[in-house]
């Protein structure tokens, strides 16, 4: 019995900050939940839910705010609509850049505003936070000297078609007509770039797949639980929600990049805990 009560009490309040991330539509937002109701920061002002996600986005809007203005000069100037719409790319403008298929290798070139500095320095004030925001694939690297040593970092992926399938539907709610070749590209663009960032920033690393957070036997809550150390509500959890099928035949290079994510899903990590003060 005391030992029960000891395990219980380990586990009973988070011991880490948190960086959800991933392309959109796959699974983060679920992620964030499960986070949210377990006792983590995940907003101040969050992004409204809707017929895309009934149960809520769990974003803050002052992280999508913040991440947007380094992102700006990489799609939003006339110069660089100009030349998306040259590439017969779509105008995303209205969107934002979770819809951006930023080369990994561009990635240098994306640096951090002196007046964002203060920005970041109070979102991350919010211990124990667990943010998520899918422009975190391409802005890692410019707030990686912001981000708390006591970060974690958890990698949410999805089949690329169910992904595909859901980000053209999403897109079209907003007037944005996307065709399968972009959105292959969009997602091979966020992981790449997600990888990058984890070949170049230390830390505690999870990656993990929507399908398995979603399966009937709780394996990748259990997992995600074990790595926070932090207890999980599996209730919150329906298989319902993954509403979108995918069909179709996916690129190589797509494919490639997902037997890559999972390969890093089975490797097996546990979190530091968090240092008080």
């Amino acid at each position: 019995m005391c030992e029960t009560r000891t395990i219980e009490s380990r586990m009973s309040w988070p011991r880490n900050n948190c960086l959800i991330l991933g392309a959109g539509r796959s699974g983060t937002s679920l992620t964030a939940l499960l986070l949210e109701r377990a006792g983590y920061h995940v907003y101040r002002t969050a992004v409204p839910p809707d017929e895309g996600n009934p149960l809520g986005y769990f974003e803050d809007t002052e992280v999508i705010a913040a991440n947007e203005a380094i992102l700006k000069s990489t799609y939003r100037s006339a110069q660089q609509r100009l030349r998306r719409a040259i590439r017969r790319k779509p105008d995303i403008s209205s969107t934002g850049a979770w819809l951006l298929d930023l080369d990994y290798r561009r990635l240098k070139d994306i640096s951090l505003k002196p007046a964002l500095v203060q920005k970041f320095q109070g979102l991350f004030s919010h211990v124990p936070f667990a943010y998520k925001d899918p422009r975190f694939s391409f802005t890692l690297g410019a707030i990686k000297s912001l981000i708390p040593v006591n970060t974690v970092y958890i990698c949410v992926f999805r089949d690329p078609l169910q992904v595909v399938k859901s980000t053209k539907k999403h897109a079209l709610g907003s007037g944005i007509v996307l065709d399968d070749r972009y959105c292959f590209g969009l997602w091979d663009a966020h992981y790449r770039c997600i990888l990058e960032h984890h070949r170049q920033i230390a830390g505690q690393w999870l990656f993990i797949s929507y399908q398995s957070l979603i399966d009937g036997e709780g394996v990748g809550v259990n997992k995600l639980s074990r790595f926070l150390d932090v207890q999980l509500d599996y209730e919150l959890v329906k298989q319902e929600l993954s509403r979108s099928s995918g069909e179709g035949i996916v690129p190589q290079y797509v494919s490639e990049l997902h037997e890559q994510l999972k390969a890093l899903e089975m490797i097996q990590v546990e979190s530091q805990p968090l240092e008080r003060a």
